[in-house]
C-alpha cells in the first residue's frame, strides 16, 4: 500500500464508485506511456498502481501522456487523455471501458479536439443530454505579437452522443488574460532552451451549482504561482464572469471535484507545481454565495 503523500502525481483525477476511490495518473515512472489507476477505500491508503491504458503510436499519436481523467457517461467509463500527435500538435483522445479499472480502448482514430490546433486538458461536460469536450488551447501555437506572450484559451465543442465525433464548430469561452487575476503577470516558461512569456489556461473543469449556474475552474500561472481560478455563467457559451480571489493560490492547481462516501464535496489538485515533488492534495469545499469555496 502507498500513502497519498508517497505518490508523485500530476493532474490527479478521482472517481468515487461503489465504495472505492479510483485515482488516475500518467505520472507512474514504472509504467511509462501508460495511464494507471490506484484504488483506495479511505483516500489515504492506496493499492499499487495498475495500467488501464497504454499508448499505441499507430495512427495520429506520437508520444507523451498527461491530464488523464475518467468520466462515467451512459453506463460506461470514458478516459480523456492528452497526447502529442505526429503532426506536432497536442490533442485529447477519448477511450472507453465497461469498468473504472478496466482496459480503456480508443473510440476514434483521431483526437476529439480540433486537428489544426494544439489542445490539451480535455474534459467532459454534459448539459442536459448534450455532451461537450471543454479544453485548453495553449502554447506553442497561439503567440500574440501585440502583447509579446502566448495566450491560453478555454474552448469547447459539442460532441455526438456517443462522443466519437465533434459536432459543429469549436467556440471560445474566454482568453486567459481576460481574467484580471491571471493578467497581472505572464510567467516565463522554458521552451526550446529559452524562457517565453505565457498566460496559461490549464485544466478546465465545469460543474453545475445548486443555483443552476455553471462554475468553471482552471489553472493559469500568474507571476510564477500556479493557482485555481473560478468563473461562472448561465450556460456554456457564456458570457463568463471571473471570480476573485483564487480558490487555491499556493503553487498548486489542475483542480477536479468529487463527492466522497460521506457526502462531502472535495477538490483534488496537485501541489506543489514543481517537477518530481507533485502530490495529490484533497481539500474540502462547499457552495456559498453562488460559487465554490474552501472550508
Amino acid at each position: 500500500m502507498k500513502k497519498t503523500t508517497d505518490i508523485r502525481i500530476r493532474d490527479p483525477y478521482i472517481v468515487a464508485k461503489n465504495g472505492t476511490y479510483y485515482l488516475y495518473s500518467s505520472s507512474v515512472e514504472e509504467f511509462s506511456n501508460s495511464v494507471c489507476v490506484y484504488k483506495s477505500t479511505d483516500l489515504t491508503n492506496w493499492q499499487e498502481p495498475i495500467p488501464v491504458y497504454t499508448l499505441d503510436t499507430s495512427g495520429w499519436k506520437d508520444y507523451d501522456l498527461w491530464a488523464s481523467e475518467v468520466h462515467e457517461y451512459n453506463d460506461k467509463y470514458y478516459l480523456f487523455v492528452s497526447i502529442m500527435g505526429k503532426s506536432g500538435l497536442r490533442g485529447t483522445e477519448i477511450s472507453v471501458s465497461d469498468t473504472p479499472d478496466g482496459t480503456f480502448t480508443p473510440i476514434a482514430n483521431r483526437p476529439a479536439t480540433p486537428l489544426d490546433k494544439s489542445c490539451i486538458d480535455g474534459t467532459l461536460f454534459v448539459d442536459g443530454d448534450t455532451p461537450y469536450i471543454v479544453y485548453s488551447r495553449d502554447w506553442p501555437d497561439n503567440y500574440i505579437t501585440e502583447i509579446g506572450a502566448y495566450v491560453g484559451q478555454i474552448c469547447a465543442c459539442e460532441l455526438s452522443k456517443d462522443l466519437t465525433t465533434p459536432v459543429g464548430e469549436p467556440f471560445l469561452l474566454f482568453n486567459s488574460n481576460d481574467c484580471p487575476y491571471s493578467a497581472q503577470a505572464a510567467s516565463p516558461t522554458p521552451w526550446e532552451g529559452k524562457n517565453v512569456l505565457r498566460y496559461g489556461s490549464d485544466a478546465p473543469f465545469i460543474q453545475r451549482l445548486s443555483n443552476g449556474k455553471l462554475f468553471l475552474t482552471w489553472s493559469p500561472m500568474p507571476a510564477n504561482n500556479y493557482v485555481v481560478l473560478g468563473a461562472t455563467a448561465d450556460n456554456i457559451r457564456g458570457p463568463w464572469t471571473h471570480i476573485e480571489p483564487p480558490l487555491y493560490d499556493n503553487n498548486g492547481g489542475h483542480a477536479m471535484f468529487f463527492t466522497d462516501f460521506d457526502g462531502t464535496k472535495k477538490m483534488c489538485i496537485h501541489q506543489p507545481e514543481k517537477f518530481t515533488q507533485e502530490r495529490a492534495l484533497i481539500i474540502q469545499v462547499h457552495e456559498k454565495d453562488g460559487r465554490i469555496i474552501r472550508k
